[in-house]
């Protein structure tokens, strides 16, 4: 659920908002929409609470081509997130998840040896599986970056906050920074690349770190550079900024042609 405020009304003083609208979203649907706009397949391993608002959202992926083989309805409340969208389009929320929705690292371990890039967004490290005959193993603790041990991942996204409480726990090939408006950085496996911002017109941040991590997973698993996966990272999460809902995420073609006009600098070394 997306709301325009500023925070939270006090009591007894109504406010009033022009945008309050009930969007699909989550990071795991976040990106595998952004995957399949960026020209590969996409499926989502997760479990939904049977209700009437998450069928009709579910059967909007499904009309846009992600594979929803291993999705499961259960019998509980479905997670829902709350978020305040400012002025300046940064979001504050609020969450209510259901821990017997989130999946098992039994759920995870069925998958083995079933897919060519594995991407873990939003849940708990103690999920997290590597799969050695996947190309590439990614993870985004999200809310759960606090509780990662060292669970073995190629690439670990965090934002500048949650890098600085990893320490030496860190167990990736890659650590992806991501610094919103001021860009992002890679450091490891013998490279340390630093990419700006694009200046743009914020409308809402939602879920454009998740179309980062997609936009970056696309490119670095068709044996790009490094620092041509955090270009295509930056400028498609640039364009995302620009648009209403986290799974408003940009095509392969807009973030192409916006590649030939933008200015996006990465400097490695």
């Amino acid at each position: 659920m997306l709301v325009r405020a500023e925070g939270i009304p006090e009591p007894d003083r109504p406010m009033f908002t022009d945008l309050l609208k009930l969007f699909p979203g989550g990071s795991a649907t976040n990106y595998a929409l952004s995957v399949l706009r960026l020209g590969h397949s996409s499926k989502i391993l997760t479990k939904v609470g049977k209700s009437p608002i998450v069928k009709a959202l579910m059967t909007q992926l499904a009309e846009e081509g992600v594979g929803l083989d291993y999705l499961e309805e259960v019998n509980e409340e479905p997670n829902i997130t709350l978020i305040f969208l400012r002025s300046d389009g940064k979001v504050s929320m609020i969450r209510r998840t259901n821990p017997i929705l989130l999946p098992t690292a039994e759920d995870v371990s069925k998958m083995r040896g079933m897919f060519d890039v594995i991407h873990f967004a939003s849940i708990p490290p103690s999920s997290v599986i590597y799969d050695e005959g996947a190309r590439l193993v990614t993870y985004d603790p999200g809310p759960y970056a606090s509780e990662y041990g060292g669970e073995k991942v190629d690439v670990i996204f965090v934002n500048s906050e949650e890098y600085k409480r990893l320490g030496s726990r860190v167990n990736s090939k890659l650590v992806v920074v991501k610094r919103g408006a001021n860009g992002a950085a890679v450091f490891g496996d013998g490279v340390e690349c630093q990419g700006d911002g694009l200046k743009v017109n914020v409308l809402d941040t939602t879920g454009a770190g998740d179309v980062f991590d997609a936009a970056f997973n696309v490119k670095y698993s068709t044996d790009s550079e490094v620092s041509e996966a955090l270009r295509f990272a930056i400028v498609a999460s640039a364009i995302k900024v620009e648009r209403l809902g986290g799974v408003s995420s940009p095509s392969i073609h807009e973030v192409m042609e916006r590649l030939k006009k933008s200015n996006a600098k990465i400097n490695c070394r």
